[in-house]
């Protein structure tokens, strides 16, 4: 006597039942850059001697810690229909006074401390431009990227703030488990923003936001509140990426920050989550920063000039935003 199989246990022929075949792909199209980032490290791994010994993976574990808290602020205000063109600019301010901070006080914790408070105080000062004075967020943001800039080279004179207290490089360097803790403190906060997002109202109520902000106002979202606090909390997320970053280098600049934006915004949208809003995720955001942090390490330790990593960097990137766009496309239809 036959039994009837469920439809989404249908075997397609010579392959894996249909139904768990089509999970697998919504899964692909969720993380588009997943495949890629895989193939990326594969081939580096294969073909350039030392990108795959313990210490070049240690190296980029502690680069890629602070990227992706940065790439976290910018992700939440992206989701919402933001945009945050101060991030690099932040970290720079932040790590020369918290650098100078820790240098002052001899307290590790104190300079941490510091420089996570600059981050939060532009990100209000963004906040209330863009919220309460309703300034355009590009305008704005670049304007204060601009001005930060030029504080943190004010304040330093133009030079790194190091001599700071042996305990700041020793953290930097010191590991938990084989773990860098740098990369731990990184995990912790996205794991920490990833439950708020997927796992609490003020999560939804980003998406909601950046899906279409009249429609989330009928549904009694306090879309203000939510955009201010997004601005807020990238702000603190960069003065704690710059910390981060002072750990690792053992020295504050005024220049931390010059190449950090546009490796954020790269990370953001080449992980899949859209400039116009609600579309995206966390998730994503990490295969970007994976995907930069590998691509930047690999094409270095291969000697290539400048010009010729940033051509092939492009050439990823656009590969990668058209898969993404092509699976979700393909995702769209089969809905």
């Amino acid at each position: 006597m036959s039994v009837a199989t469920p439809d989404h246990q249908t075997r397609a022929p010579g392959g894996p039942p249909a139904g768990q075949a089509r999970a697998a792909f919504d899964r692909l199209a969720g993380i588009p850059m997943l495949p890629v980032a895989v193939l990326v490290f594969a081939a580096f791994a294969l073909t350039v001697p030392g990108f795959g010994t313990v210490v070049n993976l240690d190296t980029m574990a502690r680069v890629l810690a602070p990227l992706l808290v940065a790439a976290i602020g910018a992700t939440l205000i992206m989701l919402a229909g933001g945009i945050d063109l101060s991030v690099g600019a932040t970290m720079s301010l932040a790590s020369v006074l918290g650098a100078m901070a820790m240098k002052e006080s001899g307290s590790v914790a104190l300079g941490c401390a510091a420089g996570a408070a600059v981050g939060a105080a532009v990100g209000v000062v963004n906040a209330v431009a863009i919220v309460r004075l309703r300034l355009t967020p590009f305008v704005h943001t670049l304007a204060v990227m601009l001005t930060a800039r030029a504080l943190a080279f004010l304040a330093s004179h133009g030079a790194s703030v190091g001599g700071l207290p042996p305990a700041a490089t020793a953290f930097g360097r010191l590991r938990l488990a084989g773990v860098p803790v740098l990369l731990l403190i990184a995990a912790a906060l996205f794991l920490v923003a990833l439950l708020v997002l997927h796992r609490s109202v003020f999560g939804r109520w980003i998406y909601l936001v950046g899906a279409n902000e009249r429609a989330a106002l009928f549904n009694a979202v306090p879309v203000d509140r939510v955009k201010a606090a997004l601005y807020v909390l990238g702000g603190t997320a960069a003065g704690i990426a710059a910390m981060l970053a002072v750990l690792r280098l053992g020295s504050g600049s005024p220049v931390l920050g010059d190449n950090i934006l546009l490796q954020v915004i790269a990370a953001v949208v080449v992980g899949g989550t859209s400039v116009f809003g609600g579309e995206g995720g966390l998730v994503r955001t990490l295969t970007g920063v994976a995907l930069i942090v590998m691509l930047d390490k690999g094409l270095d330790i291969i000697g290539l000039a400048f010009y010729d990593q940033a051509i092939i960097i492009g050439l990823v990137i656009l590969a990668g935003s058209a898969l993404g766009t092509a699976l979700q496309r393909r995702k769209t239809l089969r809905g």
